[in-house]
Parts: C-alpha cells; sequence; structure tokens
C-alpha cells in the first residue's frame, strides 16, 4: 500500500473519531440526565432542553459529514496526495537537512487521452504510480510522499541529497523511458533536485520541470550546475529590466560571399561573479509575467544601437509578444523616433504550440514587415510548429536548428537541409544554419547554397565580444 494510501485510511478513521466522539459523550449526558431526573421534575422545558440537544447534536454529525468532503487527503483517481496536501508536508520536510524532490512525468499523456480515451489515460496514471512505487521499493525505498500535482506530473520526497537517489532514478528512467501499459506506449521523464539549491517549494518545482526541458534534448539525465539562489536571478531580472541592465554579445553571422550580413544579438545576466545565459533566465522571465516588459526594454536598446551604425541585428522575441497589438505600436514609434533603423533589425520566433490564430498572426508579421522589420523562424525542424508556419506565414529568414548542423555530416540529414533550402528559397527568404564549428560543416554549407553561415569556423571566436 502506498504511504498516501495509508495516510487517508488514517486521516479518515480520525474524522469517524471527531464525529462520533462528541456524539457519543453528548448522548451519554443526555440518557444520564434524563435517569437521574425523577419522573415528577420532568417538565416542558427538560424536553425543551433534550430537543436542543439532539438538534445540536444532528446539526454538528452533518457538518462533520459536510467537512469530511474537504478533507480528502488524496487523489480518487491516482491514490497519490493531492497536490495542497502534499505541497503543506513538503514545505515542512524541505526546511530539514539534506531533503531531495524528484518530478517524474508522463509525457505522453496528452496523445494517450486523445487516442484512447480519457478512462485508459487514467488508468496508467493509476498503473505507472504502482510500477513507480514497486521499482523505488525493490531499491529499499518504502514509505515516500507522493503526490499528483496536475495531468501527467508527480511529486515524490526523498530524504536525502540528489546525490543519494540520481544512479536509482537514471535506472528508473532507462527502465521507464517507454514502457507499455494495457498495449499503450507510456513515455517517462524525471528530474531531481534537493533542497541545496533552496529551500522554497516553489523554486525547486520550476526547477525541476526547466530540468526536465534540458533532459529531453541531452544525453546525461541529470547533470550537476552550478547552485544561484532562485531569489538572486528574479531580483536581477527585475533590476535589469527597471534599469535596462543587460550584458549583450554578438556573433556575426556571414553570406555566401563571407561579407558580414547582420551581427546575432545573445542576452546575458551578471550575479556576482557569474554570468547567466538567456535559456536559464528567460524561463524566469515568463514565470514573473515579465516576458513583454524584458521583450521591449530589449527591444529599445537594440533600437538604439541599431541607430549609431550600419550593422542589422537580430533578437529573439516571445511570440507572445510579438502578437501583442501594443508590440506594434512601439515598433512603430521606434522607428519614428530612430528613422535609420528600417531594415537593421531582425526579430527571431520559435514557439513550441502552434498558435491557432493564424491569419491573425500573419496580418501582425506582414504588418511589421511593412514598417521595415525583418522577420525569421527560429529553431526550424526542431517543433512541428516552425514547419506549419514556414507553411502558412511569409518570413524574411529560417534559421535551422542546431541538430541539424551537427548532423550535416549524415547524408540523410544533408539531404532534408538541401530539400529544405531549395524550398526556402523558392519562398523568397534566406536559410540560416548557425554552430558551424569545422571546416567539414562549413563545406557542406556552402556546397547546399546555404545564404546565412553562422559559427565559430566562420569567425575567429564564437562571440565578437561584449558591446554594451
Amino acid at each position: 500500500m502506498l504511504l498516501p494510501e495509508k495516510k487517508e485510511r488514517e486521516n479518515r478513521f480520525k474524522l469517524a473519531l471527531r464525529m462520533g466522539l462528541p456524539i457519543f459523550f453528548l448522548g451519554l449526558l443526555s440518557i444520564f440526565s434524563f435517569i437521574n431526573q425523577p419522573a415528577e421534575h420532568i417538565t416542558s422545558s427538560f424536553y425543551i432542553g433534550a430537543t436542543l440537544i439532539l438538534a445540536i447534536m444532528i446539526y454538528f454529525f452533518l457538518y462533520m459529514i459536510y467537512r469530511g468532503f474537504d478533507e480528502r487527503i488524496t487523489d480518487p483517481i491516482t491514490h497519490t496526495f493531492t497536490r495542497e496536501y502534499l505541497y503543506k508536508l513538503l514545505k515542512k520536510e524541505i526546511q530539514k537537512e539534506d531533503y531531495s524532490i524528484i518530478l517524474i512525468s508522463i509525457d505522453n499523456l496528452h496523445t494517450i487521452n486523445e487516442v484512447y480515451g480519457i478512462k485508459n489515460g487514467d488508468n496508467v496514471l493509476y498503473s505507472i504510480v504502482k510500477e513507480i512505487s514497486t521499482f523505488l521499493s525493490s531499491k529499499g525505498i518504502n514509505d515516500f510522499p507522493l503526490g499528483h500535482i496536475k495531468g501527467g506530473d508527480f511529486l515524490i520526497g526523498l530524504s536525502g541529497e540528489k546525490s543519494e537517489y540520481i544512479s536509482i532514478i537514471d535506472l528508473m528512467c532507462l527502465k521507464f523511458s517507454t514502457c507499455n501499459l494495457y498495449g499503450i506506449e507510456v513515455q517517462i521523464i524525471a528530474s531531481i533536485v534537493d533542497n541545496n539549491f533552496s529551500k522554497n517549494l516553489d523554486y525547486l518545482i520550476d526547477h525541476l520541470f526547466e530540468q526536465q526541458i534540458l533532459n529531453k534534448s541531452s544525453k546525461n539525465i541529470f547533470k550537476e550546475d552550478d547552485i544561484i539562489d532562485p531569489n538572486d536571478v528574479q531580483i536581477s531580472i527585475i533590476d535589469a529590466i527597471k534599469n535596462s541592465n543587460f550584458k549583450i554579445y554578438s556573433q556575426n553571422v556571414y553570406d555566401k560571399d563571407g561579407n558580414i550580413f547582420l551581427e546575432d544579438l545573445s542576452i546575458k545576466l551578471q550575479i556576482e561573479n557569474k554570468i547567466i545565459h538567456q535559456n536559464t533566465f528567460i524561463p524566469v522571465v515568463n514565470r514573473l509575467g515579465l516576458s513583454k516588459e524584458f521583450d521591449l526594454v530589449l527591444l529599445d536598446k537594440v533600437a538604439k544601437m541599431a541607430s549609431t551604425n550600419e550593422r542589422i541585428y537580430s533578437i529573439c522575441v516571445s511570440p507572445t509578444t510579438l502578437r501583442e497589438p501594443s508590440f506594434v505600436s512601439h515598433m512603430k514609434n521606434l522607428l519614428g523616433t530612430y528613422i535609420s533603423i528600417q531594415n537593421k533589425i531582425v526579430l527571431l520566433i520559435s514557439e513550441i504550440d502552434y498558435y491557432n490564430n493564424i491569419l491573425r498572426y500573419n496580418q501582425t508579421i506582414q504588418n511589421l514587415r511593412t514598417m521595415g522589420v525583418y522577420i525569421a523562424i527560429d529553431r526550424f525542424g526542431e517543433y512541428h510548429s516552425s514547419f506549419l508556419y514556414f507553411r502558412e506565414i511569409e518570413v524574411d529568414m529560417i534559421r535551422f536548428d542546431s541538430r541539424y548542423t551537427k548532423n550535416l555530416s549524415s547524408m540523410r540529414y544533408r539531404d532534408i537541409v538541401k530539400g529544405l533550402h531549395e524550398s526556402i528559397n523558392d519562398l523568397h527568404s534566406k536559410s540560416w544554419i548557425k554552430m558551424i564549428e569545422d571546416e567539414d560543416t562549413y563545406k557542406v554549407s556552402n556546397e547546399i547554397g546555404i545564404d546565412l553561415l553562422q559559427g565559430r569556423y566562420c569567425d575567429n571566436k564564437n562571440f565578437t565580444g561584449e558591446i554594451d
């Protein structure tokens, strides 16, 4: 039996005692009073008092039943702790010394629900909990807090540092990376963190989800990171947005003739002596609800830079920000303030999920292009949405995901890139490959005819240096 099931049974027993004992003692008191009351002394007031006591007993009984519905501590589908109870429990545990939290997710639950139905999806949720519990029990890990927080995501709390459990969780991920339940393929991913990272549960959970995203594209499931206080990251982000205090680095992007076509900008934060990469702090920006403010501040900074020279700059912008009507208005104001920046800014966009209102999205993009802003699709080939946008939206440039660059030695990847490059050119856009690290990749890119080339081999060093 799972610990949550044991706790639920214990909680129900306590609830039954709270309901029964007061009624039992009130009943005894009423009976005792009635027995010890001489018959000649029994008056109407006594009956009125007895009736009131009975009414209070019935009301209390019904009230406790009503309260009982609110006091369930386990999820009825998975038989694990509810999110509310689990969070309450973990907040106490992480204040202790050496405590680890594991996030386990069914990565394809949405597909399972759509293809096999919600009922089968519920069966998978409960079955995978039992499978994971059995596996951990076989490794000597028993009676651990386990809760369902949303969808296919579960949290497990374990005493000790994460180094004690990494090998076990690694084995579990390999065992359950793809398993079959009721003829349904189930894909499991996991991440782990301990309270050395933070004593704040919200920070720990956010970090676990960020790690899962990174782990999907990494061969090393769990890797040690420099520990940076999440609160320091938040403070630095808020300060950077407020004071426009970012470190901006650039890397040259070359055309076929070896001339510098544009400068690709990357944004970093400095916290004490550590430089924080954009991939690390952008999720924090999004959680703080500051993605729009961040993009606008960055755009102002880049527009001012572009107004002082003849360079073209590319920056990544959140698609949700770009779709905001206020963003187009802000861009128009910048073009009015800095007339010289027309055709000198490239906005790189990429997102995992496809935006369904494609007509409105396309209209926004074409308005920006008409004003003199270049639009480029980034991470082409990594997300399904990038192909869909390529099909639906006219843009100026298409930058391939680095996965294609790394595999250009493979004839299969080479043929794919070649075919896509021809399609990109047929649609009057420029193809763009980044992370060209060696001569072979450079030669293949040239043979294919890629329009824009970027990487250390094309430049003497990866970044030309901090420019602000």
